[in-house]
């Protein structure tokens, strides 16, 4: 009994700690007695649509309307089944904003929400004049909050029973990650003619280890060093490139032929939609944290965002520790996307000095575990940590480019999909939830 009580307490604090208007311990030289006494009475849709009353508590008005009060959350059972509690409607889309009690959610939003967001088409017409003070920023954080849970059940829970299972993401995603493993050998690598990026004080050269030729690199990483092509020496780069002081790093040149495509080719705009607005609303969830004045660090914002754990996970199983196998997967083939070259970077010499890496022992025992990645130039005692990619430009394997635009069509569309669903990171609980971490809802 006493740990029911604490849960519920804790769920309270969660959605419940700020909302002065909503809880009845609001400061009432915010706005009229009036219109605080009738929050406080839980008259919710007269204060709402009440122009007379402050921004502040209109928008506690639209989220009472919401679900979003403390007595709400005090109800027994409220946690167990948010669908339930907040009376989530089904959603066609991540970017449907007004079925259901959502329509309270925008409402509130637009009444006090971060700029970005009021001037968005969301708030045409809904849009109040006035400045943002600490208490409308604070109802402006527990209305992103609300919207989080409810874009993730509205969109995801599809029999509505306040559980988000695997079978629900997987189906919602359509991702082709059951079989793909770590060092799975989904991908087609080679370096059948190993060639290096050598990285040294004053340059930077293509080296190509059967010839024992090599040139300063130009414009791209893709040409074979021969002896008819090599402007730095006639004969070979030995004596160039020797002694060792002079280099800093070594990379591997390795060719990307092909990879599986985890999409299936399947009409990504759900999904990349779910994904945007989530990333929209978790930037602004941490923004306003910050403007509230709550450190990364600090308790009470680690309290708050207690009840978006669930969601927020890391890419982790509810243990915390165990990746979950979507992610598990996706994290493969992002390593191979996330720096990718495009036509734009390419056409930049100088810009592709930092794309097209990924480290040595990643495509080892992530990506392709059949991989060679040993040392075989001879030069000892010198970093080697990273390999460059260049992308075949036929299923031949015969014609190679530093962008992956230009690969053939089945490996451009592989890695721009995959690049579609987002290239970016996030840790357990840092107020960011990205897609990998909507893979993993079902397992915790």
């Amino acid at each position: 009994m006493q740990k029911r009580m604490l849960k519920d307490c804790r769920i309270g604090l969660f959605l419940g700690a700020l909302l002065f208007a909503l809880a009845g311990c609001a400061d009432k030289k915010d706005g009229s007695a009036s219109c605080m006494n009738q929050l406080n009475a839980e008259q919710y849709q007269s204060v709402a649509e009440n122009t007379n009353c402050s921004n502040y508590e209109r928008a506690s008005g639209y989220l009472g309307l919401a679900g979003m009060s403390f007595s709400n959350f005090m109800k027994k059972g409220a946690s167990d089944n948010l669908t339930k509690t907040l009376t989530i409607s089904k959603l066609d889309n991540a970017s449907d904003y007004s079925t259901g009690t959502r329509n309270y959610i925008t409402k509130a939003l637009c009444l006090v929400g971060p700029d970005n967001l009021t001037s968005s088409s969301r708030c045409t017409g809904l849009t109040a004049s006035g400045s943002r003070g600490l208490p409308e920023r604070e109802i402006s954080f527990f209305g992103l909050l609300g919207d989080m849970i409810y874009v993730n059940y509205g969109v995801l829970d599809n029999d509505s029973n306040g559980t988000i299972t695997k079978t629900e993401t997987d189906n919602f995603t359509s991702l082709n990650t059951s079989g793909v493993n770590s060092g799975s050998n989904d991908t087609t690598i080679k370096s059948s003619s190993p060639n290096y990026e050598i990285i040294t004080n004053s340059t930077r050269l293509i080296y190509n280890d059967n010839l024992s030729y090599c040139y300063s690199y130009q414009d791209n990483y893709t040409t074979t060093p021969t002896s008819s092509t090599d402007p730095v020496t006639s004969n070979n780069c030995s004596s160039f490139i020797l002694p060792t002081s002079k280099i800093s790093e070594i990379r591997p040149i390795f060719k990307l032929d092909n990879m599986t495509d985890i999409t299936g080719g399947a009409d990504l705009t759900p999904v990349t939609t779910l994904v945007s607005e989530i990333t929209s609303i978790s930037t602004s969830l941490n923004n306003e944290l910050s403007n509230i004045g709550l450190s990364d660090n600090s308790s009470l914002r680690t309290s708050l965002t207690e009840g978006l754990s669930k969601i927020d996970n890391g890419g982790f199983k509810s243990d915390g520790t165990t990746v979950c196998g979507p992610a598990v997967a996706l994290d493969v083939f992002y390593l191979l996307v996330k720096d990718a070259a495009d036509n734009s970077t390419s056409s930049t010499p100088s810009n592709l000095h930092t794309k097209n890496l990924i480290g040595l022992n990643d495509l080892k025992n992530s990506v392709n575990s059949s991989v060679d990645i040993t040392n075989s130039t001879g030069i000892s005692g010198i970093t080697y940590n990273y390999a460059r990619l260049i992308y075949a430009k036929n299923l031949a394997g015969t014609t190679y480019s530093d962008s992956y635009e230009s690969a053939h069509t089945a490996l451009y569309n592989a890695i721009k999909n995959t690049r579609s669903l987002g290239t970016e990171t996030s840790t357990k609980g840092d107020g960011k939830v990205i897609l990998k971490e909507i893979l993993c809802i079902g397992d915790n």
